[in-house]
């Protein structure tokens, strides 16, 4: 029986001992209602992906870029204040607060592939990103983009799990550096109308969806991003709802991409949804985190001989295998995670 079943049948004198739990229970179920009704809105309102740019003062080949959320105009006298927000505790939280100093890159249409590669925590983020040092800041500033505010920190606020960061505005430069000179790199990037992620989760599954000619073969969809891919439907559609997904988009990309057309295994691929699946179910916070939470927390994830230890090599690296799921042979598959 539930305590607002209970509270209705208890006498008068104890009655008046349980009714908080009644309230309590009710504005925690109206809370829940208004942050659904908030992600569902949000999704329809189109949002510009900004690649926020840093480094060390006393050394500019420390650096460091994200890819925030939030980003807004706050003010414009007496002077031009934006905002955006960064996740705590984060390296490039530590960085922005060494230098105090950024650069907000809006980035054009054509720039998913650097939206994913400041959004992944690594040490090679600029890697095969075009961009150039500030002679001034020594700020790096990406090529390719609608335009760039060299910015200075105003004010930062702790929002929970994030810091809202306010920073005055010093210079604007517009069109920064076009790679292609066409009219399609002065458009934003822009995400809404989605099931709900992050930003990177968002122009993570854009670029895999929309990877029609291989022309993301640079980035290297390689294990972990296939581990991004199926968490997110997961997410979004269930895990046995995901799992058709999940195989077909992967057998379209390996399609799309001839060199890798041997790489898809059947049994490995529902192997890892089924791993992917578990972790999800054993980490409680799964759907207000990030896929880099997930995958600090289940480092089995990420570790290539997880397999090994449900499978034989003579039963996984078979034919049959390769062409359809055959159960493991060392222990049942997962459907928790430690």
């Amino acid at each position: 029986m539930s305590l607002h079943k209970l509270a209705w049948t208890l006498p008068a004198k104890l009655h008046r001992t349980f009714p908080t739990f009644s309230i309590h229970s009710r504005l925690i179920s109206t809370h829940h209602g208004v942050i659904q009704d908030v992600r569902g809105i949000m999704r329809k309102v189109p949002q510009p992906v900004v690649v926020v740019t840093t480094s060390k003062p006393d050394n500019i080949h420390d650096r460091r870029g994200i890819t925030v959320s939030s980003f807004t105009s706050v003010s414009l006298e007496p002077d031009p204040l934006v905002s955006f927000c960064v996740r705590i505790p984060s390296r490039a939280s530590e960085l922005l607060h060494s230098s105090g100093n950024m650069v907000l890159n809006m980035l054009s249409h054509e720039q998913v592939q650097q939206s994913i590669a400041f959004s992944s925590p690594t040490s090679e983020q600029f890697k095969d990103i075009p961009f150039f040092d500030d002679p001034i800041t020594g700020l790096p500033v990406l090529m390719g983009t609608v335009g760039a505010m060299h910015c200075q920190l105003f004010k930062v606020i702790e929002l929970g799990d994030h810091e809202l960061w306010i920073a005055k505005v010093l210079k604007v430069e517009q069109g920064v550096g076009g790679e292609h000179g066409k009219r399609e790199e002065s458009n934003p990037l822009l995400y809404y109308e989605r099931a709900y992620r992050s930003i990177g989760d968002q122009v993570f599954m854009k670029a895999f969806e929309d990877d029609c000619e291989g022309s993301f073969n640079s980035i290297k969809w390689m294990h972990r991003a296939h581990l991004r891919m199926a968490w997110n439907y997961i997410r979004e559609l269930g895990p046995d709802a995901a799992e058709p997904k999940i195989k077909q988009t992967l057998r379209s990309h390996f399609k799309r991409n001839p060199k890798k057309s041997q790489d898809y295994h059947e049994t490995i691929t529902s192997f890892y949804i089924a791993l992917v699946s578990a972790a999800v179910r054993s980490y409680k916070g799964s759907e207000e985190s990030d896929f880099f939470e997930l995958v600090e927390r289940f480092p089995q994830l990420l570790d290539a001989k997880t397999i090994d230890k449900y499978y034989s090599a003579d039963k996984l690296y078979t034919d049959e295998a390769r062409r359809a799921f055959v159960l493991p042979d060392i222990q049942p598959l997962p459907t928790h995670l430690q």
